[in-house]
């Protein structure tokens, strides 16, 4: 999957905005092209929300977590739907620690022995207070069953 520089260039920008938390979002285009990608759409983290209602169950804060607000969530994909479009990726920035696809995103990328979202990539954009700091695209590997991770450089002026 190509993600064209503009839309990488959004999820940097709403990292940055999330900054000094994970910003979150996710990547569309149309259902009947599983490789073109054509909109970012960033999503609330309401992470910290759980975290303070439930923070046994929600150990994670901004910081280092996100939660996409369930409701925002279900309204973006019956819209997308609608458009006959549908999540192509889900977005997420790694305050200060660069981009890679952690032990926590493993977890939650999962549902038994496959793939939560089955078809859908994840890309995680690593931030600083200085700026972009690389991204990754990680995808489901069916014959591993484990995610396959490619580097994708910062845009110029991302």
């Amino acid at each position: 999957m190509h993600i064209p520089v503009h839309l990488l260039q959004q999820c940097y920008a709403h990292g940055r905005r999330a900054y000094p938390e994970e910003g979150c979002g996710v990547l569309s285009g149309p259902a009947d092209d599983a490789d073109t990608v054509t909109a970012f759409h960033p999503m609330q983290n309401v992470i910290n929300q759980l975290h303070a209602t439930d923070p046994e169950r929600f150990p994670r804060t901004g910081k280092d977590g996100y939660v996409f607000d369930p409701a925002e969530h279900m309204r973006l994909e019956k819209r997308l739907r609608a458009e006959g479009q549908e999540i192509r990726a889900i977005v997420h920035s790694h305050v200060d620690v660069g981009a890679y696809f952690s032990q926590e995103d493993i977890t939650q990328a999962l549902w038994g022995d496959g793939p939560r979202y089955p078809g859908v990539v994840y890309l995680v954009c690593g931030i600083t207070a200085d700026g972009p700091d690389g991204a990754i695209i990680a995808a489901f590997n069916e014959q591993t069953g484990t995610f396959d991770e490619t580097r994708i450089d910062p845009p110029a002026g991302g």
